[in-house]
């Protein structure tokens, strides 16, 4: 099954009218040969004087402070459009991550104590996020040190090594079966470039493990909050998609046929009441950037008809 051009016409045209200019323009730069500095002068809007990026950059914490959360989203982006270590928009956000490192602990509070304070999905409540996120030694900590050898020319190599090794060591120690968000942040550590060889093979060899034991592939709780096959493996050139291949091919049939009138696709996840005129933007915010991140990865394996 592939998603019809008419169809693809009205997810892009869903994305110009109602999404943000950040996502507006990322479209525009994969889909129409847009200038990748408009992603840029878009992006920076989010970033404050400490480097960090906030300002509701991730939809379900609206909080104006910088955070980790919210700065690993932006180098994200930043290593998407190929961004070079000059970028002083880069050199910002790794300054902000070193200086609100847990040298003690040896992780990132992946959101700010005082971030309660501003709305927010129910799942950013300060009281019990350490034990919600596993006290970060996976999230957001893999991912971080994916980017920080990434960009390994703007942090000490001693620092970079010795933070991936506790990494690693952590996460063998880990059952096969664990939650979605440290399973994707285990899977962009290795995608960064730099790793070594050695970490690399370990990495791979438990990820290998890890996915099919987390990965729901029972189409039927598909609708429910869960780890989707295309939210894992979102390119045919994974190195992990044979892995799951018949229920990615099946993902991508359902995707396909649950696309919006609109032309948007929605989150399968809401606040539960909590904060309910702010969820309406977020939940607004969420349509236009799942229905890019949905054009990406269908794209990205030849679903779309030209």
């Amino acid at each position: 099954m592939k998603l019809s051009a008419e169809a693809r016409k009205r997810a892009i045209t869903f994305i110009n009218r109602e999404g943000r200019p950040l996502e507006r323009a990322i479209c525009e730069h994969l889909f129409a040969g847009g200038a990748r500095d408009r992603v840029l002068q878009e992006l920076v809007k989010f970033q404050n004087p400490d480097g960090g990026f906030g300002n509701g950059l991730e939809p379900d914490l609206r909080s104006a402070e910088s955070s980790v959360l919210c700065t690993s989203v932006a180098l994200e982006i930043l290593a998407d459009l190929n961004i070079g270590c000059d970028e002083p928009m880069l050199k910002g956000a790794i300054s902000f991550l070193m200086n609100t490192y847990d040298e003690e602990r040896h992780v990132w509070r992946i959101i700010p104590q005082t971030a309660e304070s501003s709305p927010h999905a129910p799942w950013w409540n300060r009281t019990g996020l350490e034990k919600t996120f596993g006290n970060f030694l996976t999230n957001p900590r893999a991912r971080i040190c994916g980017y920080l050898f990434h960009y390994r020319q703007l942090t000490p190599e001693k620092f970079r090594t010795e933070l991936l090794a506790r990494v690693l060591e952590h996460m063998e120690g880990e059952e096969d079966k664990i939650p979605g968000d440290s399973l994707l942040c285990y899977i962009s550590l290795s995608q960064c470039d730099n790793l070594p060889t050695d970490s690399s093979a370990r990495l791979n060899q438990k990820i290998m493990q890890m996915i099919p034991a987390s990965v729901e592939t029972d189409s039927t709780k598909w609708e429910d909050y869960c780890l989707k096959p295309i939210w894992t493996i979102t390119s045919p050139h994974s190195p992990y998609h044979h892995l799951i291949a018949e229920a990615i091919d099946r993902n991508l049939d359902y995707e396909i046929q649950h696309q919006e009138k609109d032309g948007s696709w929605k989150p399968f996840w809401n606040w539960a009441g909590a904060y309910p005129e702010d969820w309406l933007i977020a939940e607004r915010e969420w349509r236009g950037k799942i229905t890019l991140d949905m054009l990406r990865v269908i794209a990205a394996f030849g679903r779309i008809e030209k």
